[in-house]
């Protein structure tokens, strides 16, 4: 009785790591998102970019647009070359963690779950393509 408990603690521990994980990808991609290199590729409403909507929200002169735009610039490179360095220490922890709920599982769940993240690293680098084609550029 008290190994089932313990399994299903384990199996429950691994899921709440397995979701984390899931957030800190969505996280991750959410920071390569915000920084690719044509800037405004944000959510877009009626077409526009959240930089055009708060533009238009505040009133931003085009010489207030001009002085805006290389900040914008700048932040996204040093964004990017922030996440550039830490990246490697990013994916020896989420590596450690796909191990440490490997070790967690069967042999049949880590092959589903194995197949699982490769579905979803299909799933993201389609959706790059289909912002690479269609010129997707918003911040």
């Amino acid at each position: 009785m008290m190994r089932a408990s313990r399994g299903r603690a384990a199996v429950l521990l691994g899921l709440m790591f397995a979701a984390g994980l899931a957030v800190g990808l969505a996280g991750e991609r959410y920071a390569l998102h915000m920084t690719q290199d044509a800037g405004d590729r944000s959510h877009r409403r009626e077409g526009r970019s959240t930089i055009e909507r708060f533009a238009d929200e505040l009133g931003v002169t085009p010489e207030q647009q001009a002085e805006i735009d290389p900040i914008l610039a700048e932040t996204r490179e040093r964004m990017s070359a922030v996440f550039d360095q830490v990246r490697p220490e990013w994916e020896a922890v989420v590596d450690s963690a796909r191990a440490h709920i490997e070790a967690v599982l069967t042999s049949d769940q880590v092959e589903r779950y194995r197949a699982l993240l490769e579905e979803q690293e299909r799933e993201h680098e389609a959706e790059q393509e289909e912002d690479a084609e269609s010129g997707d550029s918003s911040e």
